[in-house]
């Protein structure tokens, strides 16, 4: 204001959209730390250091129990990263092969440091990790080079965040298996858990006959109380970093949990739902006589006492995993939810694996029960309905479809622009482009399939559940739509090839995809060629086409009229 005396405001330095987002990703980082009950090291932290004639620094240093991380974080491009780490190599190199001698030269450069690792742990139990966590992944050569850091890549991130934003510590003993720490090792309050120990639980098991599963699998009942449910617990989740593709639970939702958590704290009464789990083959159940039960020679549900392992990750829960996480354990702990924790107990229903499982079979069991749980939900997402048809019916046309998207997501065209991971948003939604475009186009039958252009005898193969075929006519599905979507693409022009929807005349939408794909299908019918070469010089002048007059479902009519006009 004039005549104040005022100084003027100085203004703040416009953040760029690449500080934003570097800003963004390292705060993600430190986030799956803190959550876990880490504490960062300031004094240490982005501060320059030399070790044993190299230079360099961390971004991040964090301690917990008798656990070290050390973490660079970047945004570098997808083909700068191999250059950013072969800076940080030498480093990474001296703390790997000596990872106490640096704890050491750590105590003595920081009090904070040495004030925070001065517990009842011994130097020698401590365990040093480097986490390289970086939005665009490395090159699988560069990996090889560089093979001292866990890589925790974009996907990796966003998952840890977010189930670590939600069931806090109580996810802790994931996050170390994906650092490659046995959680066994880790202490809690200065001790260890004793090794190969394991708690009894009164239950009951199932005759053999009546179980209805196949031979050597054991089916139990029992009630156990929700923190030794969490300390064993394990659950496959589909957008995880297990690697199965076998695994389609569902992420947990902050929502669900803190809403089944609020009923637990106001009526503190257990949910009579039983969870439905697995164990591992060496859960043995015993009589009352401390014998193992053959479950051949039993003739009626029987009472028994069963061992559960005192190790993490030997329940696999199937079903009831939000109930189970409600009873999370947080930093600053509700007093309400960990008396409750400890005293209420919960209704297990489980299935023992046999000896002879291979850990894929082990898999792909526990996602057939947790399919076969959902999938006669009525209320079930169309996305997890074709997740379920993708394990049970592999050789089903939205099986097939979904396998096609996947791998259209990953190269050609449309890489880069399909929604993939929870956490993407204004992307391509996959659900729909699955059902009414794929799944007719990759039909095994009819004339208007990509079926029709394989020879008779792949055609047979395919029909007889060859899974080889399966897995080249993936690819050659995958192929010749990458052709036809490469010849719109390169007919109406990068700048209109995006889901944007600030870009108003953009063709990446469900409706126009779906289109081109039945486009296909009517070339098939009409014995017309879909070579991209073929198809690009028909389409000519279709970047003038009235994309915008064909809304919602109307991909039928607009694919009609596409070749009425221009083949």
């Amino acid at each position: 204001m004039k005549g104040s005396g005022q100084m003027p405001r100085k203004k703040k330095p416009k953040i760029s959209k690449e500080e934003r987002f570097r800003r963004r990703h390292y705060t993600s980082g430190r986030a799956v730390f803190r959550n876990i009950g880490f504490e960062r090291i300031g004094s240490l932290s982005d501060r320059e250091f030399t070790y044993d004639g190299s230079t360099g620094d961390f971004d991040d240093i964090y301690v917990g129990d008798n656990v070290v991380i050390l973490i660079e974080h970047t945004i570098s491009a997808m083909g700068k990263v191999g250059d950013h780490l072969k800076k940080k190599h030498i480093l990474f190199q001296k703390i790997a092969s000596d990872p106490l001698k640096f704890f050491d030269f750590l105590v003595s450069k920081s009090k904070e440091f040495a004030d925070a690792v001065s517990t009842s742990y011994h130097r020698d139990n401590f365990i040093i990790r480097i986490v390289y966590n970086t939005v665009n992944p490395p090159s699988s050569v560069t990996k090889a080079n560089v093979p001292e850091p866990i890589y925790m890549e974009y996907p990796n991130l966003k998952y840890f965040e977010k189930i670590t934003g939600i069931a806090k510590l109580s996810t802790k003993k994931e996050v170390l298996q994906f650092l490659g720490i046995d959680p066994d090792d880790v202490g809690v309050n200065g001790a260890f858990p004793k090794k190969g120990a394991s708690d009894p639980y009164d239950g009951s098991i199932l005759p053999e006959a009546s179980s209805g599963f196949p031979k050597g699998f054991k089916v139990v009942s029992f009630y156990a109380d929700p923190a030794s449910l969490l300390e064993r617990a394990y659950v496959v989740r589909r957008d995880g970093w297990r690697g199965s593709s076998e695994s389609y639970q569902r992420m947990l939702q902050k929502g669900k949990v803190e809403q089944i958590r609020k009923k637990l704290r106001t009526e503190k009464t257990v949910f009579i739902n039983n969870l439905v789990a697995t164990l591992p083959d060496n859960v043995h159940p015993v009589d009352e006589h401390g014998k193992t039960v053959d479950i051949s020679k039993l003739t009626k549900t029987s009472p028994v006492k069963i061992g559960l392992p005192r190790s993490p990750n030997s329940l696999g829960v199937i079903d009831g995993q939000h109930r189970l996480y409600s009873y999370y354990v947080a930093k600053d702990d509700d007093p309400i939810i960990a008396g409750l924790r400890n005293n209420q107990n919960l209704l297990v229903t489980a299935v023992i694996f046999p000896g002879n499982l291979s850990t894929a079979e082990r898999e792909r069991f526990e996602a057939g029960m947790f399919l076969n749980i959902n999938s006669n939900q009525t209320n079930a997402p169309k996305a997890l309905r074709q997740e379920i048809q993708t394990i049970l019916k592999p050789f089903g046309n939205e099986a097939i479809a979904k396998k096609v998207m996947q791998r259209l997501a990953d190269e050609g065209p449309l890489e880069g622009h399909v929604e993939r991971f929870f956490y993407e948003q204004g992307l391509l939604k996959t659900t729909s482009i699955v059902s009414y475009g794929l799944a007719p186009l990759v039909k095994l039958s009819g004339t208007d399939s990509l079926f029709a252009k394989l020879t008779s005898e792949t055609q047979e193969r395919l029909l007889d559940h060859d899974e080889a075929a399966l897995e080249d006519y993936v690819e050659f599905c995958k192929s010749a739509i990458n052709e036809v979507l490469a010849a719109f693409k390169s007919q109406i022009g990068n700048a209109r090839w995006v889901t944007d929807r600030n870009v108003p005349e953009r063709v990446l939408t469900v409706t126009y995809i779906n289109s081109f794909l039945i486009l296909m299908r009517i070339l098939i019918e009409n014995g017309q060629s879909t070579s991209g070469s073929v198809v690009r010089a028909k389409l000519g002048d279709i970047g003038k086409f009235k994309f915008k007059d064909y809304h919602s479902s109307q991909y039928n009519r607009m694919a009609q009229d596409i070749f009425a006009r221009y083949f």
